[in-house]
């Protein structure tokens, strides 16, 4: 078959459409935000392609699904590579432990290593003896040389290579401070002050240098409860170590993070650091960047020390290495943690696996691949997917960006607006037809006949002793070189630069903790970044390095809204995370029915009384395929609505709880109009752009831009005092030029009323709508970390070392 022929699709707010997608080419998905287009692409073509393929294999027998659409033909074998699919939480995994480079030089070092003697350190020969004193070694397994192996990890960091410790002389900053001192001094939580001054009431009043060792070690560490040697008893640690995730406190420099003393922060253990390749040891190579890595690696296969197998291995790594240099992921290192990567980044490293396979006659659909990426870095991720379609795939890409529209051999456009609104094929065809298109809102902003908003607020800003600012001195966080640079307050201030050009490393990493510092103990503070569990905890670490940051006494607060997840549990949604989701349920039960059959707030939760009792609230059945690999059904007993019988029965205006999570956010505000308490918000999100998300819809399944935007919504929906500083990152990921319009609005609306607003960005429509843009570069990684043009967006068009200003 030629196509993927579609008949009825009617998932979500797709509206009985019929369409026919031509194979073998490369296609653009496109449309507003909430279109439709995912729903299509993902939930049909991916889940049905997957699903076909896995029962084929006779892995799985034919389900009775719901009914997603009428029928399907020409679908192959699928592979999606989506955003909220890929993003990582996990901070143990790194760009070496993804793309296996870690493993394969692991390998290369237990095989090809130099062993040094474990007593006095001298190369031992041929034989594996030590001439010097006699000490007969013996070569490594490759786990020895895992930082995620019990044989290969530093056991004082447990391979992190750092950790945080207390700043004992900034707890107890004299021989006479007491316990009830230290207590005050790191702001216990009322609860936590209670559970820890009964259980040490005998010496809240005695100095704490006095006190016995065993008491000051359980103060501090605590002890392990019962077996678990994880789990410790109620302490300072453990209260100092959940402060600084959910909210990034160091109470005023007390938690700190210290580079392993041990290891120096290179993750493997004593072993694996005795072994070299041309002097240096896998911890080293893994904190290179790859470029520095390939080119350490070519070095060392001209060298006539290695084995022909040791040769052919080395000429593997070689390979990967380069190919991810091609993909504009070189100023990555081995040990950079998956999290800390971009949504961009990410995509490129799996497109890139994809690649290295050179499997063909396959569907791949991919989520705006061209998320993080600086205009001067596409053109290398576009030969890469027409390669992939070269290969003889068929590509589907769900993007925004006008330039891989352009690309498509065929653009299919979905609306004509969100939610509700959308759900049809407005287009379909070459891209020509496309911006002739009169009914489509993407062909009119592409073609220019609907033009990006004028701001109204522009500041024309000279930098003067008079200019409001905040300052940063001498960063040098990360990859930065010793940056001073300026933030204008009162304006829209635009961070620019490559991929790893320093970006995150000057706002998120040195900005953000600093402002934490200087607010420490004000105001209040965004824990809605880290869920309270666990999982939390497993955060990458940076060291904030800077000398000192001046200004902060012109606002009096700041909101960090950033990419991180909302919630990384499939129970949570924006209905929970706005704080409106207790309002609703005890709505439900002051209804006559709920009241009638006893039913309180809690039936109404399907994490508690209101489950359906056969999949426990999860709506679906869980199938495993065997090791990590699962699929789902639909619950037969509630047909994914995830309630009881009793609770679905109580309706109000008609509708029933279910009913109610399934309402987009624009049909909530006109569904509650009584309840002002509800749809102040709600108004904010719709005015976002956001009024297309469901209630209900699982807070995992949000893209980093998604997450964003409602964290914005939050956070405008506050009641402020005025004068705040708000930090996004890229928070037009996922958005189309409509929406970026919208979101544009909104910025200058934020501007008007006092605040302002820093947002680091590559979206050359956006940062010329700022009023002053700093950018770092020139490159990334090694190459990076500089500032290399600063002032209004007319001024980098001419200024000589600006990247961005070509593009504006």
């Amino acid at each position: 078959m030629k196509n993927i022929t579609v008949k009825g699709a009617q998932v979500h707010n797709l509206k009985d459409i019929d369409i026919a997608i031509p194979k073998n080419k490369l296609i653009v998905a496109t449309g507003v935000s909430g279109s439709g287009k995912s729903s299509l692409v993902f939930d049909i073509i991916f889940e049905e392609g997957r699903r076909q393929y896995l029962q084929s294999l006779g892995i799985l027998s034919k389900m009775d699904d719901e009914d997603k659409f009428d029928s399907i033909s020409g679908i192959g074998p699928t592979i999606a590579v989506q955003q909220s699919i890929i993003r990582q939480s996990n901070s143990r995994s790194t760009v070496g432990s993804r793309t296996h480079l870690l493993n394969m030089l692991g390998l290369l070092y237990a095989r090809e290593g130099k062993i040094s003697c474990f007593s006095c350190g001298t190369p031992v020969n041929d034989k594996l003896i030590c001439e010097t004193c006699g000490q007969v070694e013996e070569r490594l397994q490759a786990n020895y040389f895992s930082y995620n192996h019990p044989n290969g990890m530093c056991i004082k960091c447990s391979g992190r290579g750092s950790y945080f410790e207390i700043n004992m002389e900034k707890l107890v900053p004299n021989d006479q401070t007491t316990l009830r001192q230290v207590f005050e001094t790191v702001g216990l939580t009322p609860g936590y002050k209670r559970l820890l001054s009964k259980r040490f009431k005998d010496y809240m009043a005695m100095p704490f240098s006095s006190l016995p060792d065993e008491v000051k070690e359980d103060i501090i560490y605590g002890h392990h409860v019962t077996s678990n040697q994880e789990k410790r008893s109620y302490c300072l640690s453990r209260l100092f170590k959940g402060r600084l995730y959910r909210q990034g406190d160091d109470m005023g420099g007390i938690y700190q993070m210290s580079t392993c003393s041990e290891c120096q922060g290179y993750r493997i253990g004593e072993e694996a650091r005795h072994v070299h390749l041309n002097g240096k040891h896998i911890g080293e190579l893994g904190k290179m960047t790859i470029t520095e890595l390939h080119g350490f690696l070519e070095i060392l296969l001209t060298s006539d020390t290695l084995t022909p197998l040791g040769k052919n291995l080395l000429k593997d790594i070689l390979r990967k290495t380069s190919h991810l240099i091609k993909y504009r992921l070189g100023h990555l290192s081995l040990y950079r943690e998956m999290p800390t990567l971009s949504g961009g980044e990410i995509q490129r490293l799996f497109l890139n696996a994809h690649l290295d396979s050179k499997m063909d006659s396959l569907i791949y659909i991919l989520d705006e691949p061209t998320a993080g990426l600086h205009e001067c870095e596409k053109s290398d991720l576009f030969k890469s997917i027409q390669e992939l379609k070269a290969i003889g795939n068929t590509v589907i890409v769900v993007e925004h960006d006008k330039h891989m529209i352009q690309l498509a051999e065929h653009v299919i456009d979905i609306g004509p607006k969100a939610g509700i609104e959308g759900g049809q094929v407005i287009y379909q065809g070459n891209v020509e037809g496309l911006l002739k298109c009169q009914d489509s809102i993407t062909g009119q902003y592409l073609s220019g006949q609907a033009p990006m908003p004028m701001r109204t607020t522009r500041q024309q800003i000279v930098m003067d002793k008079a200019t409001p600012c905040i300052t940063i001195s001498h960063a040098k966080t990360n990859n930065l070189k010793d940056v001073t640079v300026s933030f204008p307050l009162g304006a829209l201030v635009g961070i620019a630069g490559m991929s790893g050009s320093g970006k995150s490393s000057l706002i998120s990493d040195t900005l953000v903790p600093l402002l934490r510092t200087y607010f420490h103990g004000q105001g209040e503070k965004d824990t809605s970044d880290i869920a309270e569990n666990d999982e939390a905890m497993d955060r990458p670490m940076v060291k904030t390095l800077a000398d000192k940051l001046e200004g902060a006494k012109h606002i009096t607060g700041y909101a960090e809204v950033s990419q991180a997840p909302i919630g990384r549990n499939m129970n949570s949604n924006p209905a929970t995370y706005i704080g409106i989701w207790d309002k609703i349920r005890k709505l439900f039960a002051r209804q006559p029915k709920a009241i009638a059959q006893h039913l309180s707030a809690g039936h109404f939760s399907f994490n508690s009384k209101g489950a359906c009792s056969e999949c426990g609230g999860s709506g679906k059945e869980t199938i495993w395929l065997g090791g990590n690999f699962s699929t789902h059904t639909t619950c037969k007993a509630c047909h994914g609505k995830r309630y009881s019988h009793e609770a679905l029965s109580v309706t109000y205006k008609g509708k029933n709880i279910y009913d109610v999570l399934d309402m987009s956010v624009s049909e909530a505000i006109t569904f509650f109009e009584e309840e002002q308490g509800m749809i102040k918000i709600l108004k904010v999100m719709e005015r976002i752009g956001m009024g297309y998300i469901k209630l209900g819809q699982p807070t995992p399944t949000f893209s980093g831009g998604e997450a964003q935007r409602i964290k914005l919504a939050k956070e405008i929906g506050k009641r402020r005092k005025g004068k705040i500083l708000y930090v996004l990152d890229e928070p037009t990921t996922g958005l189309s030029l409509y929406d970026t319009a919208k979101l544009i609005q909104l910025l200058d609306e934020l501007i008007a009323k006092g605040n302002s607003v820093l947002i680091i960005e590559h979206d050359p429509i956006v940062l010329a709508s700022c009023d002053w843009l700093i950018e770092l570069g020139p490159e990334g990684g090694a190459e990076g970390g500089m500032l290399i043009a600063e002032g209004q967006p007319k001024e980098l068009k001419q200024h000589a070392q600006s990247i961005i200003g070509r593009y504006l």
